[in-house]
């Protein structure tokens, strides 16, 4: 994504896969969105609550909302 509004961080660990680091990042900070279309990791990341997923659809990007019962902010 290039995109200058969407903030790339950089994954310091020596050894440790990429999918794994992301995990670990939003499960003990859950102020990010993942940005991702890997099957997989869009598994992984649900099982996180409060953590919403981006990802491209027919050109376009999409911001997966996020359950009721997994920390969406009620209105």
């Amino acid at each position: 994504m290039k995109d200058e509004r969407i903030e790339r961080l950089p994954c310091m660990h020596k050894g440790t896969y990429a999918d794994d680091c992301l995990v670990d990042r939003v499960t003990q900070h859950k102020c990010y969105i993942v940005g991702t279309c890997d099957r997989d990791l869009k598994r992984r990341i649900r099982k996180i609550p409060g953590v919403p997923i981006m990802f491209i659809t027919r050109h376009r990007y999409t911001i997966e909302r996020m359950p009721d019962a997994f920390g969406a902010p009620k209105v």
